[in-house]
């Protein structure tokens, strides 16, 4: 079995299961859980993140198959046909069981499950100037689930935000990207319960039985979730999906960028010298800039371990990962996300808390 035009043979159709979820819900975590659980299956991992840094690809467990980066653009709008490349690629030049796919957290579902079944012209994409056309991806891939990952913990504080998102000609909020990240998912994953109101979490459940009655609802800590709860699932139904209004809405919409729509920068910190943990506790101690809706990566404290930074909202975490690999590589790297982050302010915050 060949693609279409070309001679390069291609595997029979690979399931796709696609996570999405707003910014610090828990996908990379999740996704690193079922990656400790598929030995002996030959899974390709892309990790989408709209940063010009792709901070998520680094923090993914090392697997047998090579890590596909898409980043500085979201796959459900500037990088849809970066996307349908990448897949192309993969099928060309490997054998595979599956492909799991983590958007970036302010991607929506819907226009991710069409890039897999419909053609680059259906799709109204183009080529970049100088390169051939897109690949089709129909027949050698197929949407097994999308899966929508949940912070049961700080979906309420976001879904009840009040202020527009900014540049938004319709003036949507946040909630109504949290209600499309629920209402096209085939499994809704509650992850954080642990951190969780039982009163919220109620809530929670109520809203997804309500506006997506047909997804199927795992609930989680830390991500854990065996693998065959999420994977091989066959719950994506292509006739059902295509019958939805927002199937045919989201063919005539022309997307900007999620960065410009929903109002967020990102910056990057970097830094060869290890922190020192009482200058940074100290510095932490008021809290991150209330604009910073999620940061991210790994930091060095000193002591030969990897310490991953996790931060959403009110909650910073601090997780020993392992020692280096090689000390004299040891650094400091952080992303931050949010709302007219001011670089220079936070560059000054972390310095301040590095060793002399």
């Amino acid at each position: 079995m060949t693609s279409p035009g070309s001679s390069t043979p291609f595997p029979a159709s690979v399931p796709i299961t696609v996570l999405c979820g707003f910014l610090g819900a828990g996908k990379t975590t999740l996704l690193n859980h079922l990656l400790t659980q598929t030995e002996g299956q030959r899974i390709a991992v892309i990790v989408n993140e709209f940063g010009a840094v792709n901070i998520d690809a680094s923090l993914v467990v090392k697997t047998d198959e090579q890590i596909t980066e898409l980043s500085n653009g979201c796959i459900c709008c500037t990088l849809r046909g970066d996307l349908l490349q990448a897949v192309d690629e993969l099928l060309s030049t490997r054998e595979l069981d599956a492909i799991l796919i983590e958007s970036t957290g302010i991607g929506e579902p819907l226009p991710i499950a069409q890039t897999f079944c419909l053609t680059p012209e259906e799709l109204d994409l183009a080529p970049e100037d100088g390169q051939g056309p897109l690949p089709s991806l129909l027949g050698r891939v197929h949407v097994d689930a999308m899966v929508t990952v949940v912070d049961s913990a700080q979906f309420f504080p976001l879904w009840n935000r009040q202020d527009a998102i900014p540049g938004d000609d319709l003036e949507r909020g946040f909630g109504e990207l949290l209600a499309e990240q629920l209402e096209f998912a085939d499994i809704v994953v509650l992850n954080k319960l642990d951190l969780a109101a039982p009163d919220d979490v109620a809530a929670l459940r109520d809203l997804v039985r309500i506006t997506n009655p047909r997804a199927r609802v795992l609930d989680a800590v830390r991500g854990v979730l065996p693998a065959g709860a999420l994977l091989n699932t066959g719950l994506f139904d292509f006739d059902q999906a295509s019958g939805l209004d927002a199937w045919m809405a989201e063919l005539g919409k022309a997307h900007a960028p999620e960065s410009e729509t929903y109002g967020l920068d990102t910056h990057l910190f970097r830094a060869q010298k290890p922190f020192d943990p009482d200058r940074l506790t100290r510095a932490l101690t008021a809290g991150l800039p209330k604009n910073v809706i999620r940061s991210k990566g790994w930091i060095n404290l000193g002591d030969g371990v990897a310490t991953l930074w996790n931060h959403t909202g009110r909650q910073l975490a601090l997780e020993q990962a392992g020692e280096w690999l090689d000390p004299a590589q040891a650094h400091s790297e952080l992303v931050f996300i949010g709302r007219a982050l001011d670089g220079e302010a936070l560059d000054g915050l972390l310095t301040e808390a590095l060793q002399g």
